[in-house]
Formats: C-alpha cells, structure tokens, sequence
C-alpha cells in the first residue's frame, strides 16, 4: 500500500545565538572557523532512554565553553530549555512525546567566536516503532503491537478494558487528530490511530493506545444503522463508511480541532470496497450503483470525473474486481493505479494516471486493455500490487503467485505455506523515508490462520520474486490488517518532515 509522508511546517524562526554574551574587540588576522562534527542530523528515542552525544569540535587544541539546550518542535515559542553546559551529553529523556530541536553552541573562549548547531529529536514510547495487527477474535475485534523487542497481545482490550464489537474492517493513521487537554482547557493536535469494526470506530493514543473517542462520541448525527464498511486516509483527512454514507474527519495540523465526523456525504451511492487512496492525492474509490469512478474531498457530495477524452470514467456498466497502485518514491506517489474490471465474461485492466485523481475536471484513464480469459488473477482469493513494479501478487488457496502485466506471465512464488494453514491477509507494505535508507523495506506481508492462531509473514522483495520470510510473527486470531507505523523525523529545505509505512 501507499507510503504516506506527513509534513511539519517550520514553526519556530531560527534562534538568535544568545548562548553567551561577549562583549571583547578582537582583531585577528587569519578568522578562527569552528565546526562540530560527529553528531547525526536526527535521533529516535523512547521515554527513559538516554541520549549520549560526543561532538568533536575544530580546531581541538582550544577552549570551549559549551551549552546544550532542547525546544519543542511545535510549539511556537523560542523558550530553551538548558539541559547541559558539557560537551559531552548524557541526558535521560524525560519529555512529553513528540518532535524537538537539540541545540549545541561550542564558544571559543579566546574570541568569543561560536559554532552553533541544530538537531532532530523525535520522542516516542514503545508503541512508535511497531506493526499494529488488526485481528478477529472469538469475542470481536483487538490488536497485537508487535515492536522490535516484544508483543503486547490485545492492546485495545488491556489498555482499555474491552474489546471493539463485531468483525475487524481496517485501521488508519493521523498525525493530527484533536484531543481536549483538561491541563490547557484547550483542544491540541495528536497522533491517533483509527480502529473500525463493523460495528464499532474508535481513535486511539498513539504513544499510548489509550482511547480518546468511540463511536458514540464520534457523530453529529448518529448514522440510521450502525454498520461499518470502510475505514481510510485520504491526504489530510480519516474517512469511514457508515450506513452507506461516507463521513471525513478533516485532520490537518493548522486547521480548526474537529474532532467528530463533520462531513456526511449525501447521495444515492454504493462505494466498492475495493477503493484505493493513491498517494498524497484524493483517494479513488468507485461506485457501484453508477459504475463510475470518483473521489472525496471535505464536501457533501461525491466528486465525478469528467469524462472529457478517452474512456469514459462515467457510467461504465462494469464490477470493480481490484484495484491497487505503485508508490516508487516519495517523489511519485502513487504514480500509476490498476484496476480490474468485469463485463459480462470479460475482464479489463485499467491504467489509472495517479497524478491526476485530485483533478476531477480530467479523466485519469490512461488505457483499458482485455485481459485474457485464463489468468489465475482474475479468480484470486487476495491482490496486492508491486509498488515499484507493474506485477500483481495474488493468492489462490495456499498458493501465491506474481502476475506480470506486461506479458500476463503468472509466476508461482513456492513459499511453502503449511496446507493446515489459510491465508487471511495479503498486502505489499513499503517504507523508505528520506534520509533514513538503513531503516527502509520492501514487504509482501502475508497473515494465515490455523487452530485459532495467527502468522504473520513478512516477505522481502528481490527482481519482483518473493523471497523466503525474513521474520514471522505469532498470535491469537485471525489478521485482517497489518499498519507498520514508525515516526522518523528528518531535515528537508525548511521543513522538518515525518515518514510513516502504512
């Protein structure tokens, strides 16, 4: 699935060098130069790590007086907090979750000369680098965290004292939910993971997976039938299906704090479960009472693409069977969408131009070619798109295999699924944020079930081919969604950004 990269707006000018006042003349002929070096451009750490730094300062045959200092990234104050006047630091962290500036200024104390440098600090908890596995269980609807030291089974039930009622549906991710902070007497923005079942949608913590808001809590009006289909991100916003009418909850870090789903979405519509939400673009979804493809933005109507040129996106008299799209950088996010479309005996693939679903005035139908009548992806219990490649990976029973859409060439992959086993899940995951390649994965991860419990596979990628399971992960249940979240701040022009994989 889609990679999705959220933006944090520079919001704090750059900081007067105020460490010391020196109020010398100096009169030198060769200009002392001082630079810091040994200390990376960001840092992830946990509430209770410490942060140990050893800068080298040059020139090092000097004396330098140093500080260490630390700012919230987002808080709109130019308030340091001093932490150290060492030059080396050893700070336990004890800061709130969230994004910080680290601050060095080394002064040369001969000419009051100065380097002053500037870092990333990301804080997070145990849950900020984890796979969040959406399961069934015998009593409803929970989640495992799995993190790289350990599993916390049932998160939502441990944490919250019950479990969500009915059938997992989906899970998505926003960095700038509203919460009201009785401390402030204020809304402020977090980091939440949305859950939804069938029966149940709620937003949880995401440092620490306690429940902010359910679903009776969630809606103006409260839907006729509580019955949920559908659960995704578009670029800024969490939207649900509820009772056949499509909410939004607008989630964007300078807006107003909403905090509820504002928007209903009126109309006689019917959205496939097959959506796909391409990128940092709308998301495109498709209608099945029309046959048309269209999209959503913060309004109260569906948006229909012009069927200006080409094949029509109107009316097409056609079952969505899939649909699914590549994600090959952050440069191109999800440049090209596949679809699978039924007509009678017939199925077509549809090339969707990625880049043009936020433009509904344009018809992002680039082609629509037959398919031939014998491929195994036509009949496939579970599709995942390559998001680097234009292969489909399918499964059939026990059985995976990558489709070639340039030659309709289907390639069994041989992974040797136990025949006890039953595939229940199947999604090609990627990350890749910038700045951070040794962090970066390509996975088809790959969930069966067998005797009440689960296995989740993560599979790398080699040449499009599927390689044997580079870890496996266990559990009670049945998976239907597995979301890889992990927060990795980064320096980019003016801004400082974050990375998910979901």
């Amino acid at each position: 699935m889609r990679i999705l990269h959220v933006i944090f707006t520079l919001c704090i000018a750059c900081l007067e060098i105020a460490c010391y006042e020196d109020k010398g003349n100096y009169d030198y002929t060769d200009k002392l130069e001082i630079t810091v070096s040994g200390i990376q451009e960001a840092y992830n750490r946990i509430v209770g790590d410490t942060i140990s730094l050893k800068p080298q300062i040059t020139p090092a045959n000097r004396e330098y007086d140093c500080f260490w200092g630390i700012i919230a990234f987002n808080s709109g104050s130019n308030n340091v907090d001093t932490i150290s006047f060492e030059q080396d630091l050893d700070y336990k962290i004890s800061l709130r979750t969230g994004s910080y500036n680290l601050l060095f200024c080394a002064k040369d104390k001969a000419t009051g000369i100065y380097a002053y440098e500037r870092y990333n600090l990301t804080v997070g908890t145990e849950t900020t680098d984890a796979w969040w596995v959406l399961k069934e269980n015998s009593n409803g609807t929970d989640l495992d965290l799995i993190t790289p030291t350990k599993t916390m089974p049932n998160f939502i039930s441990s944490i919250n004292g019950k479990q969500m009622a009915g059938a997992p549906v989906s899970l998505a991710f926003t960095l700038y939910y509203s919460e009201f902070d009785s401390t402030t007497n204020a809304n402020v923005k977090v980091s939440s993971v949305f859950v939804a079942s069938e029966q149940d949608i709620v937003a949880l913590d995401y440092y620490s997976g306690k429940l902010i808001r359910d679903y009776d809590n969630f809606f103006y009006e409260f839907p006729q039938n509580r019955k949920v289909t559908h659960l995704f991100n578009g670029p800024s916003d969490i939207h649900a299906v509820v009772d056949n009418h499509l909410y939004t909850i607008p989630a964007i870090k300078n807006s107003a704090p909403y905090t509820q789903f504002s928007i209903k979405v009126d109309g006689n519509y019917q959205l496939s479960s097959q959506y796909h939400a391409v990128g940092a673009k709308l998301p495109l979804l498709y209608d099945e009472i029309s046959s048309s493809f269209c999209s959503v933005s913060r309004g109260t109507s569906l948006l229909m693409y012009t069927d200006n040129s080409g094949i029509s996106p109107n009316n097409m008299g056609m079952e969505l069977i899939f649909m699914g799209s590549r994600s090959p950088s952050i440069y191109a996010q999800g440049d090209v969408a596949y679809a699978i479309m039924k007509n009678g005996n017939k199925h077509y693939l549809m090339n969707i131009d990625g880049t043009l679903i936020n433009q509904v005035n344009s018809n992002p139908i680039k082609e629509m070619v037959e398919m031939p009548s014998d491929l195994g992806v036509l009949n496939a219990d579970f599709r995942t798109v390559n998001e680097n490649n234009d292969i489909i990976y399918y499964t059939k029973g026990n059985e995976v295999f990558a489709c070639k859409l340039d030659a309709w060439e289907e390639i069994p992959q041989n992974l040797g699924i136990g025949s006890g086993e039953t595939i229940t899940y199947m999604e090609y995951v990627k990350f890749a944020p910038y700045g951070s390649e040794p962090d970066w994965f390509d996975y088809v991860v790959i969930a069966t079930h067998q005797n009440g419990e689960y296995k989740l596979y993560l599979h790398p990628i080699q040449a499009g081919n599927i390689q044997p399971a580079e870890k496996v992960y266990t559990g009670e249940g049945k998976v239907k969604k597995a979301l890889f979240i992990k927060l990795i701040q980064f320096s980019w022009g003016t801004g400082v950004y974050d990375s998910i994989a979901s």
